[in-house]
């Protein structure tokens, strides 16, 4: 029977065990998780904190099965690749255990980072917080309840997600961006405005192009940005998060520019020993070159591959577009693949076409504004990225979207794209296909 170890217990991880299961219905499956407990969804601890679901739906365990072994509150310290055996330690007793592997899942995922901030580290659980965890997630909570006034930094999905949530348990809530607008990785300025709009509306504060200088105090007194010293007594650091990649780098596992290196099939470049997750280096599905995608949804599918390859079968994974969709407030925004800034980036010379229109039919009770933006190259039409933003719907466009782009299809196809329709559900003259249209406008006027 073969022995298949597996290294952390998130979204990679357990799409991994599924994978090997299905795969090799044998096999004898190690996870080692330095959590004493299972699995949790850390993209709703934001929604949590603003009180929609309990701390405790958050957490679930895998599926009952006799030949997997949940070494929980176990930390991997070491792979021994010769000898093929993982060193770990027992976080409650100090016990130190060699595990054997025939093959080899790394999914430590990674550590949220603290920027060098003065003061930062020293008022840690004193006013200043991280969100990574579910206590993380419970401190905060307790924290704010006695809170007045609050300072994000980040304006990334997540930062975004808590002051929402802040803002609504009653605080007054600043955000502080070191770049020049909302959400950068993933939407460009003009879609961006509509977020800011929508959290000015809210009482939210933004300050752009600025960067926290000082904590100041213990517990938090105040913060400085620049010039400016803002009274807070509760700061969330959501700055993203670093790679855990010590262990990989001690094993001799190759490092590229972002993570570790895999090639299609997950494997590392030592064989049998996998990598899957936020600590890895990915292609971009657009254009192949190296990226970095720490996404939820792009760490169960290099699980899905790994566990299947691990496990004797054959399966690929492509690359990542770096699909997403967040709920900040009251709007659904959602991005997929390159925004004009790195479109231009990576070489392309771009046009776009962008729409505003009802989710549903103007007459029809209850319908939203819904803003569809679509990048493609100017050369071929190629669709090369999207961007939606609207109170309902983003979600499915741009899965669609996301779908355009895997397929290679340009913006006329995508203009002629069959969409349903029903007054109740749809428009009939879908924005998407508009904004499809004005991208097809704009080309054709190149040419």
């Amino acid at each position: 029977m073969s022995k298949i170890v597996i290294i952390g217990l998130g979204s990679g991880g357990f799409a991994a065990s599924l994978a090997i299961r299905r795969t090799d219905p044998e096999a004898v499956i190690t996870i080692i998780e330095k959590r004493p407990y299972e699995m949790f969804s850390p993209c709703g601890m934001p929604f949590a904190i603003e009180g929609i679901v309990g701390l405790d739906k958050l957490r679930f365990s895998l599926p009952e099965d006799k030949k997997i072994s949940k070494m929980l509150a176990h930390e991997a310290l070491a792979i021994n690749p010769v000898e093929k055996n993982v060193a770990v330690k027992n976080r409650k007793t100090g016990e130190n255990i060699s595990v054997p592997y025939d093959s080899l899942i790394l999914a430590p995922g990674a550590e949220p980072f603290i920027p060098p901030v003065k003061g930062a580290k020293e008022a840690l659980d004193k006013g200043v917080f991280v969100l990574h965890d579910i206590e993380s997630a419970r401190k905060i909570i307790e924290y704010c309840g006695k809170a007045r006034r609050a300072v994000v930094v980040g304006a990334g999905p997540i930062g975004l997600e808590i002051a929402v949530a802040l803002r609504i348990k009653g605080l007054d809530v600043t955000v502080v961006e070191m770049l020049s607008y909302a959400l950068p990785r993933a939407l460009d300025r003009d879609m961006a405005r509509m977020v800011e709009d929508s959290l000015g509306l809210r009482g939210i504060k933004l300050l752009m192009n600025k960067s926290v200088s000082n904590i100041n105090g213990a517990p938090v007194e105040s913060v400085s940005v620049g010039d400016e010293m803002i009274v807070a007594d509760m700061v969330v650091l959501a700055s993203g998060v670093r790679a855990n990649l010590e262990m990989a780098k001690n094993a001799g596992i190759e490092i590229g520019k972002w993570g570790i290196r895999t090639n299609s099939q997950m494997e590392t470049n030592i064989k049998g020993i996998y990598a899957v997750g936020d600590c890895i280096e990915t292609v971009s599905l657009i254009n192949h070159r190296p990226t970095m995608m720490q996404l939820s949804s792009a760490a169960f599918r290099q699980g899905m591959v790994a566990g299947t390859n691990a496990a004797g079968g054959y399966d690929i994974y492509e690359g990542a577009l770096g699909t997403f969709v967040s709920q900040i407030g009251s709007l659904e925004v959602g991005a997929t693949g390159f925004n004009e800034f790195f479109a231009e980036s990576a070489g392309y010379k771009i046009i776009s076409g962008k729409a505003r229109g009802k989710n549903k039919p103007e007459y029809y009770p209850g319908s939203k504004d819904i803003t569809v933006k679509i990048i493609a190259d100017a050369k071929t039409g190629r669709v090369l990225g999207g961007q939606v933003v609207g109170e309902e719907g983003a979600g499915s466009r741009i899965n669609v979207l996301s779908l355009a782009i895997k397929s290679g299809i340009d913006v006329y196809s995508l203009s002629h794209t069959e969409m349903a329709y029903c007054p109740m559900v749809a428009e009939n003259y879908d924005v998407l296909n508009k904004a499809a249209d004005f991208a097809v406008r704009k080309l054709e006027k190149g040419r």
